[in-house]
C-alpha cells in the first residue's frame, strides 16, 4: 500500500508539473496577445468596451493586467518547483533514504518554493483588492483569502517538518558516532 501511495504521489506530481508548464505557456501567450494587440485600434476598442470601469485609461488597465500575468507566471513556476521537490523527496523515500542531507536540502528548497508561492499569492490578492472594481468577477471570490491563509498554514507546517527533520538528522548523526 505504501508503494502504491508513493507511486500515485509521483504520478500526480508529474501531471501537475505538466499543467504548470502549460499554464506558463498560456500566460506568456496571453501577455503577448495583449501587448501586441493593444496597438491595433479594433482590438483596443473591443478591449475598452469590455472593461468594467469606464474612465480608466486602457494603458493603465493593460499595465495592471501584465503585472497580474507576471504574478501568474511566477505562481506557476513556484507550483512547478513545489511539485518537483516533493516528487524528489518521494523518490528518496521509495529508495528508503530517509534522514539524509539530500532530503534536508530538498525540504529547504520546498520550503523556499512554498514561501515564494505564498508571498506571490499575497501580492496577487493585494492587487485584486486594490483594483477590485477592475476585476469585479474575480475579486468577489470569497474563497480567495482562504487560499492565502491556507498557504501560510502550509508554510508553517512545512517549516515544523523541516525543523523536526533537521533535528532527526542530528540525533541520527549522534547515534552513528556512538556506534
Amino acid at each position: 500500500m505504501k508503494k502504491f501511495i508513493l507511486n500515485l504521489l509521483t504520478v500526480l506530481a508529474w501531471i501537475y508539473q505538466i499543467i504548470c508548464v502549460i499554464g506558463i505557456i498560456m500566460w506568456i501567450v496571453m501577455g503577448s496577445v495583449i501587448l501586441f494587440g493593444i496597438k491595433n485600434p479594433d482590438f483596443r476598442a473591443g478591449f475598452e468596451s469590455s472593461m468594467y470601469v469606464k474612465g480608466v485609461s486602457v494603458d493603465s488597465y493593460v499595465g495592471v493586467l501584465i503585472v497580474m500575468l507576471l504574478l501568474m507566471i511566477l505562481m506557476s513556476i513556484s507550483a512547478f518547483l513545489i511539485c518537483r521537490y516533493a516528487r524528489l523527496i518521494v523518490k528518496n523515500i521509495k529508495q528508503e533514504v530517509y534522514f539524509a542531507d539530500s532530503n534536508l536540502n530538498l525540504l529547504k528548497k520546498l520550503l523556499i518554493s512554498v514561501a515564494g508561492y505564498t508571498i506571490i499569492s499575497i501580492i496577487d490578492f493585494i492587487m485584486l483588492m486594490t483594483h477590485r472594481a477592475w476585476f469585479i468577477k474575480y475579486a468577489n471570490n470569497v474563497l480567495y483569502p482562504s487560499g492565502v491563509t491556507t498557504g501560510l498554514l502550509f508554510l508553517a507546517v512545512l517549516y515544523v517538518v523541516y525543523l523536526v527533520f533537521k533535528y532527526g538528522m542530528k540525533v541520527q548523526e549522534d547515534a552513528d558516532s556512538i556506534i
